[in-house]
């Protein structure tokens, strides 16, 4: 079986890394240490204890594998065979998000292994975020438990820190396309400092993002948000990504497709958000 193997350490990882026993795809996958976060059929994400006394407290390590002839299938152009792999591409683009200032999760590694040219198993390293709050969890469990004038302030805080971090990601023409509140981590429990995960479907494009693709971002934002903030409070936030007063007509049109696409996900996001 002809197999190959290419793994990538980032610079300045490579000794803590490798003491580890974190540089191949064998030794990722020989690896039982740290805490299984969440697990399918085909993939795997562990918390694993930094290396490097004098970097993160903690690291996230994915792993993919093929488990289904169907997965071989359904990829085929979508880096199986053809085209960058998903790791690679998501190693892509958290180093651009760090790079602009819009992520804490910085990619430290990835690796993949091929037989006869088709993607068998991959995997990513990611720096953990800094006392880590998902913002779904901060919007289920804690933001309804503060105090009536502090969850006022914390809501408006909130809605404008996400409104800057995704308009200054659109004004770089980057879609994430996967924009859902889990993928929004809030870190040293400070509105200020949030950061975008989880992007191996992001894009990032040489002209400026059309309305439907604006849209499909800001739908995956708004389809559990009409149960747990009002009307007014989601306007405001469309306000402040767009940098504005009031509607205009460009505005409104974007504001129609947004809901009109967040309407379709509404019963599923909620789902997701409230297990």
């Amino acid at each position: 079986m002809l197999r190959t193997q290419r793994t990538y350490l980032a610079p300045g990882w490579e000794e803590a890394l490798r003491a580890a026993g974190l540089y191949s795809v064998e030794a990722i996958f020989a690896l039982t240490a740290g805490t299984i976060v969440r697990t399918s059929g085909s993939s795997e994400v562990r918390r694993l204890d930094t290396p490097s006394c004098s970097g993160p407290e903690f690291l996230f390590l994915k792993k993919y594998w093929v488990s289904r002839w169907g997965q071989l299938r359904s990829r085929v152009f979508r880096g199986m065979l053809f085209g960058e792999s998903m790791v690679e591409r998501e190693f892509r683009n958290l180093s651009r998000l760090c790079e602009w200032g819009l992520s804490r999760a910085h990619p430290v590694a990835f690796g993949e292994e091929r037989r006869w040219g088709w993607l068998w198993r991959s995997f990513l390293i990611t720096a953990g975020i800094p006392e880590p709050t998902g913002l779904d969890t901060f919007i289920r469990d804690q933001l309804p438990l503060l105090p009536i004038a502090e969850r006022h302030c914390a809501t408006r805080d909130l809605l404008m820190e996400t409104a800057r971090l995704v308009g200054a990601m659109h004004a770089r023409n980057f879609l994430h396309r996967d924009l859902f509140w889990r993928n929004l981590v809030i870190a040293n429990n400070s509105l200020a400092q949030l950061s975008v995960i989880d992007a191996p479907r992001g894009r990032l494009l040489v002209r400026p993002l059309s309305v439907a693709e604006r849209a499909a971002d800001l739908a995956c934002l708004d389809a559990a948000a009409p149960y747990y903030f009002s009307r007014q409070q989601r306007l405001r936030f469309f306000l402040a990504y767009r940098q504005q007063r009031r509607l205009d007509a460009a505005g409104k049109e974007l504001l129609q497709k947004a809901l009109a696409a967040a309407a379709l996900q509404r019963s599923r996001q909620l789902a997701h958000v409230a297990q």
